[in-house]
């Protein structure tokens, strides 16, 4: 994609005055993973200086636990996620905050650190024992989705990015209980991963904010893990916000190549259909954890992510430049909705 000096040095100005949010990353895990294989500070090594560099100010982190540990051993593999996590903010204490409260928020947005939101992305690992979230909420949790893509007690999930088919059926009873217990905790539901028949049944429920945090849209490219027309529109109805997915199988460009360009017409149809307030970014850059869990070095590569890590983040900008963006609605993407949003539910 060809892009102008200008809206290069425009989307750079936009780096440097805007705390960019990253609503989804899968960084729990891959601390686990590169731990155990004696691997330590992870995050000052691997992620702190193109956070730095991109002006990276807050990271969803979630928990996800891969299908090999569950259902025996998904509680303990959730719970040494967390504690990694916590093992590397322990020695990146005034640089890195998890972030608990709307207190939180403000130390990171107003100050110089950066935060993590972390939350469950799917609770297989709970089964029937609701009462757990308890436990993860003590333990900095935020939010849950119910499922990732697959079925367990509380749900069913959409089919994963690789697959292209329908998945039916809704959230059960004990789903429902879930939620109910998350109202209490003032946890927000992440829809991401859920299918069409509990999307439907996630939005009758009232009293619990809710948000996407790395999807695109079905209409872009006809994908079942995207979120349809409707939905996007509800779904800002209910006050939540839409992750931007930069997974290339969910975008659109895996097949083609066309990264930037796909990520601008998911943008932008997004935008058309929520309003420009409820669009922020769920890049969802996956390649790093891929290697840590094959136990490979990265050696530069990207697999199936749209950007190479979060150091061309300003490419994305500069793409939606000169895509027809104006400024005020780049900012919004990369990090004003979300703060918003944060602001808004965090007690």
């Amino acid at each position: 994609m060809d892009i102008s000096l200008k809206n290069w040095q425009t989307a750079y100005s936009i780096l440097g005055e805007t705390p960019a949010v990253d609503m989804h990353l899968d960084l729990p895990g891959e601390l686990l993973f590169r731990h155990q294989q004696g691997e330590m500070e992870v995050i000052r090594k691997r992620y702190l200086p193109d956070w730095k560099r991109a002006g990276i100010r807050l990271v969803g982190a979630s928990v996800y636990v891969e299908d090999i540990y569950l259902p025996e051993a998904g509680l303990r593999n959730a719970l040494m996620q967390i504690q990694a996590l916590k093992e590397e903010l322990r020695k990146l204490e005034g640089q890195v905050l998890l972030i608990r409260s709307k207190a939180d928020l403000d130390r990171v947005v107003s100050g110089t650190l950066i935060g993590i939101i972390l939350y469950l992305e799917g609770m297989d690992f709970l089964g029937t024992d609701i009462g757990l979230l308890e436990m993860f909420s003590e333990l900095g949790v935020s939010g849950a989705s119910l499922v990732w893509s697959r079925r367990n007690i509380l749900a069913c999930g959409c089919c994963r990015a690789s697959e292209v088919r329908e998945m039916r059926g809704g959230i059960t009873e004990t789903g429902r209980a879930a939620i109910q217990k998350m109202k209490e905790l003032h946890m927000f539901l992440d829809i991401s991963h859920l299918n069409d028949d509990g999307i439907q049944d996630a939005f009758l429920e009232e009293g619990i904010a809710i948000l996407a945090t790395h999807s695109n849209a079905r209409t872009v490219h006809n994908h079942y893990r995207n979120l349809t027309d409707e939905q996007i529109v509800k779904l800002a109805e209910r006050g939540g916000i839409i992750g931007l997915n930069g997974c290339s199988m969910l975008a659109g460009s895996h097949e083609n190549g066309r990264h930037l360009e796909m990520l601008c017409a998911q943008s932008r149809y997004l935008m058309r259909q929520a309003g420009p307030e409820h669009v922020c970014l769920g890049l969802d850059l996956c390649y790093s954890y891929e290697m840590a869990r094959r136990e490979l070095d990265m050696n530069g590569g990207q697999g199936n992510d749209c950007l190479a890590g979060h150091k061309e983040l300003v490419f994305l900008l500069a793409a939606f430049l000169e895509s027809g963006m104006e400024v005020e609605q780049v900012k919004k993407i990369l990090g004003e909705n979300a703060i918003t949003f944060l602001r808004r539910i965090l007690q």
